[in-house]
């Protein structure tokens, strides 16, 4: 992370998080969320490597990526 840049604080991102899902949040949601986050681009980023190997481009393209990201998607639906 880039100098002077500020996080969101943990008690605006569990507010938010529960406004928008209508539950109750646990006391590190906010972490599970980042964890997640990180978790699918990175799951995403590897079958965009895959997708680009298999088309014969030099590297990740935005083309091999929107192509992996339907699969990965549907891998980390709830």
């Amino acid at each position: 992370m880039a100098p002077g840049q500020k996080l969101y604080p943990r008690s605006t991102v569990k507010k938010i998080v529960k406004a928008h899902s209508g539950c109750n949040v646990s006391k590190n949601v906010d972490v599970m969320i980042f964890l997640d986050y990180v978790l699918f681009m990175q799951t995403l980023m590897k079958e965009a490597t895959i997708e680009a190997k298999q088309g014969g481009e030099r590297g990740v393209t935005a083309r091999s990526v929107r192509r992996a990201t339907g699969d990965t998607l549907a891998k980390f639906k709830g």
